[in-house]
């Protein structure tokens, strides 16, 4: 039997694709989550100590969470460029890494991002140290918390902020006497089918106006993030300077890449999968194999694109 044919074979490559940040097509996703379901279900019947060994628990549980990620980004698209009889033609090749001043713009922030973590973070990390007495990975946890709120932050923001560019010039379009009339007819009409042909044209102007002008965004977009999401990280009470300079930092940077097209990517790992030194250093030259927190992220030029600056890992 080839390593092809071996149980779970078609759920790890899965895994590995989706981890090294490829799009999985829904034919394997689908044959990998039929090929999970059987596994597990021969396995809750007959235990394998083979099979159990090669699926450990978090896999199994970061398997499940790629593949539910992927499927819904695929079903996402689907909805919006596939609605009735329509196929999706093959997406053209993302050719950011040869587009001079794009490449150019992306590395200038990746290196301003990763200059957070020499400065920003050290002087926050020492703060929060000195001010609220916690301990190391406390610290860390806290500082991490403020970049995966602030990518959840700004990646809603900007997909809505594009909708209501789109939606906005769709409607003079329509209405070019009034210009509001309609607003709401095509917002219904956005949500319950798909872009039309025109809303398609007007989001790509609205996607390169948004890059070009997403400095202008950075102050609301910070104040929004105190606002909506510095109570879940630290009580607003213990905010001292060096920790508020380090969340205005994230924020804005964080922003500017994910206002990008396509958007730069920030990947951190999950506690208790193996850790990827590939993309990762281990912090302060500590040993261990698996994630114990990630510190700082890895920086890629883009979801598909190439690493720039590798992640800081605690291992245990």
């Amino acid at each position: 039997m080839d390593s092809g044919d071996k149980p779970g074979s078609r759920v790890m490559a899965v895994l590995s694709r989706a981890f090294a940040g490829s799009i999985v097509d829904r034919r394997e996703v689908t044959a990998a989550i039929r090929e999970f379901e059987e596994l597990m279900s021969t396995m809750q019947k007959e235990p394998s100590p083979t099979d159990m060994v090669s699926l450990r628990r978090a896999e199994v549980d970061n398997m499940r969470d790629i593949i539910r990620h992927q499927d819904e980004k695929i079903r996402n698209m689907d909805e919006r460029l596939n609605k009735g009889s329509l196929r999706v033609s093959p997406a053209p090749g993302l050719e950011t890494d040869r587009n001079q001043v794009d490449t150019e713009r992306r590395l200038e922030l990746a290196d301003r991002f990763n200059a957070v973590f020499e400065h920003e973070w050290r002087a926050a990390y020492s703060e929060l140290r000195a001010s609220m007495y916690w301990r190391e990975l406390e610290c860390v946890y806290t500082l991490m918390r403020v970049i995966r709120n602030a990518c959840d932050m700004c990646l809603q923001l900007s997909e809505d902020q594009v909708d209501k560019l789109v939606l906005a010039m769709e409607d003079v379009v329509l209405d070019p006497l009034n210009g509001n009339a309609h607003i709401s007819q095509a917002y219904t009409q956005y949500n319950s089918e798909v872009y039309s042909d025109g809303m398609r044209e007007a989001q790509r102007f609205a996607l390169q106006y948004r890059a070009g002008r997403a400095e202008a965004s950075v102050s609301a977009v910070i104040q929004l993030f105190t606002d909506t999401k510095l109570q879940a990280i630290i009580d607003p009470r213990y905010l001292r300077r060096d920790f508020k300079r380090y969340i205005d930092k994230v924020v804005e940077l964080v922003w500017l890449m994910t206002t990008l097209e396509p958007r730069m990517r920030l990947y951190w790992q999950r506690q208790n999968e193996r850790v990827n030194q590939d993309f990762f250093y281990l912090y302060r030259g500590q040993q261990g194999e698996y994630v114990n927190q990630t510190v700082w992220p890895a920086v890629f030029m883009h979801n598909t694109g190439r690493l720039i600056y590798k992640g800081q890992i605690t291992p245990v």
